[in-house]
């Protein structure tokens, strides 16, 4: 049996053009990408899934086995299909087996190990001090590069990962990806990792499947803030959802829906439909809006429209991940 419990809902457009093997797959791959299908939480299987869809189970079938071979999933033999978002990382989180102290703890546990060894206060001091000038010297030295379709995420995400992980973050757009990492290489700058978001790891991974370089990514999800702010809201207004890409609007539509307790129906379209984004704008009580378009839609909407971004936060969890991995590349 596959794990019932998983907060997730299985869910294809059969009016849409879209192919429904593609509808899954942009499907799973949010699911996992935003931390809803943890690595190693076990999938349906084929024909469980294409029972409960009322589809073909080869379709089911191709939609896993592509990702599969993208990295999102992983099929174990004689036990299922399982998430694997994170399974290139090589650090193992059995945090029950292997606590992790503080690094407070461990720091205070390594000064009284040397104060037992004779040596003196003063030495210790400048022990740690120079250790610390030696790390924040070589930190200064690596480079990160975050990379998005969108200036919004470009500019917040970046800031973020500075801040937290206190390396040189330069943010690059997905179309300009490929020409800074080359450049990159070629003046030999110490490029630890190219990160995006789940969304677009497997764009970025094949974009950059001959180069020598690490590819990771950060889970997206909204914020307690946004979370409590929509709370507040009437769940019967008029809610109105406007994307870039029509299969995220599909799935965007039904999770915000059922996540947020919305009563009413949430009416949608993505950018390209400039005639129905007008018609959106002047109807609806609050928007919801993707990260690539906010900025763009914010400009545009009428004064006093309560406008919300979906996913306008790095998950914690998720960030502390990959803190834990780019500390074994370095």
């Amino acid at each position: 049996m596959y794990q019932e419990w998983l907060l997730v809902k299985w869910f294809i457009d059969k009016s849409s053009k879209i192919p429904l093997y593609l509808q899954l797959k942009a499907l799973i791959t949010h699911y996992v990408s935003t931390g809803m299908l943890k690595e190693d939480d076990r999938l349906p299987t084929v024909k469980q899934l294409a029972s409960e869809l009322g589809i073909n189970f080869e379709t089911v079938r191709k939609a896993y086995k592509d990702l599969d071979k993208e990295g999102l999933l992983s099929s174990r033999r004689g036990t299922g299909t399982f998430a694997s978002g994170h399974a290139n990382s090589k650090i193992q989180m059995n945090r029950s087996l292997y606590p992790e102290l503080e690094p407070v703890d461990t720091l205070r546990m390594a000064v009284e190990k040397m104060l037992k060894k004779g040596i003196s206060p003063s030495e210790i001091q400048k022990s740690v001090g120079d250790i610390l000038n030696n790390i924040l010297e070589e930190n200064s030295k690596q480079f990160l590069i975050f990379t998005e379709c969108n200036q919004l995420q470009i500019r917040q995400i970046s800031e973020a990962l500075k801040t937290d992980l206190r390396l040189n973050v330069h943010p690059v757009l997905l179309n300009d990806l490929r020409e800074k990492v080359e450049r990159f290489i070629k003046e030999k700058i110490k490029l630890l990792a190219v990160v995006t978001t789940g969304f677009h790891v497997n764009e970025v991974r094949h974009l950059l499947s001959d180069l020598p370089v690490n590819i990771d990514f950060v889970i997206t999800n909204m914020s307690t803030a946004t979370r409590r702010a929509i709370n507040e809201l009437d769940k019967k207004a008029q809610y109105g959802l406007i994307c870039r890409d029509p299969v995220q609007m599909h799935f965007f539509k039904d999770l915000v829906k059922e996540e947020l307790g919305i009563e009413s129906e949430i009416i949608s379209c993505v950018t390209a439909e400039t005639l129905r984004v007008e018609e959106i704008l002047n109807s609806v009580d609050v928007l919801l809006v993707s990260p690539p378009v906010y900025e763009e839609i914010k400009a545009i909407a009428p004064l006093g429209l309560p406008i919300f971004n979906v996913l306008d936060r790095i998950d914690p969890i998720s960030l502390s991940v990959l803190k834990q991995r780019l500390r074994q590349l370095s």
